[in-house]
């Protein structure tokens, strides 16, 4: 288990500007970025592992290919009632909870980089020795929220919501707090700095997909980047923690 106390001068703090927390978020991410692709390939792979049992994926291939070009609202109703894909979002659903604390991996390989530390592929699995209940409560919550936005709401209201959760995971794995804990406080942070981190929360999610147009093969260097910013945007608002004990 990591204890950290509130500040380390020795590392880099970027100044609160979007700019700048962005800059410092490519820079760390450059240094861990083969962590994050060996990671990316491992979840992706568990991913068409989970499509291939359940037969999500040859069902909306093939509903997919009835449907014919264009907009069809009627292959969505089809989806949603379709018993296979069904079995497919919800394992989906739950390896994503499942995985989440590998976020705070993530998270944590940034601070080391930032600190000057050695990496070690380990850190990457943090998140299941320290806080790991509210890790998953916490991206349980999020991923209902953004479900709800998503599916019913046409998307748009992602954009002005998901920005409050931006610095939740490393508020839970920092500071060890419970996840409606970590919901308030970054809430609070984020309403006093709003139109930096909806910015902030939607140039980092552009870049994490902006792979896909690489024939799909760059989002395997990209995926983990939206999550590794949350470091600098923590750090920018809170400081940089200082690591005092690490025992597992």
């Amino acid at each position: 288990m990591s204890e950290f106390e509130e500040f380390d001068s020795s590392a880099k703090q970027p100044q609160r500007d979007f700019g700048d927390i962005l800059s410092h978020a490519f820079n760390l991410y450059k240094g861990i970025i083969g962590y994050a692709i060996v990671l990316t390939v491992l979840l992706i792979a568990i991913s068409c592992l989970l499509a291939l049992i359940t037969g999500g994926w040859s069902e909306i291939v093939e509903m997919s290919r009835t449907a014919g070009p264009g907009l069809n609202s009627r292959i969505y109703e089809e989806m949603y009632s379709s018993g296979p894909i069904m079995w497919w979002m919800g394992g989906s659903f739950l390896f994503f909870i499942l995985a989440s604390p590998l976020i705070v991996g993530i998270i944590y390989m940034m601070h080391k980089k930032n600190s000057a530390q050695s990496l070690d592929f380990s850190d990457l699995f943090i998140g299941y020795k320290q806080n790991t209940v509210n890790i998953m409560l916490f991206s349980l919550i999020v991923t209902i929220i953004s479900g709800i936005c998503n599916n019913y709401l046409y998307y748009i209201p992602t954009i002005f919501i998901m920005p409050f959760f931006f610095l939740g995971y490393p508020i839970l794995f920092f500071e060890n707090k419970g996840a409606i804990d970590a919901i308030k406080k970054s809430f609070e942070i984020v309403k006093n700095n709003y139109g930096a981190f909806i910015l902030l929360n939607l140039v980092t999610y552009i870049i994490s997909v902006l792979g896909i147009v690489a024939c799909c093969v760059g989002v395997i260097a990209t995926a983990s980047f939206y999550y590794a910013s949350m470091y600098s945007a923590y750090i920018a608002y809170n400081g940089v923690p200082k690591q005092l004990t690490h025992t597992t």
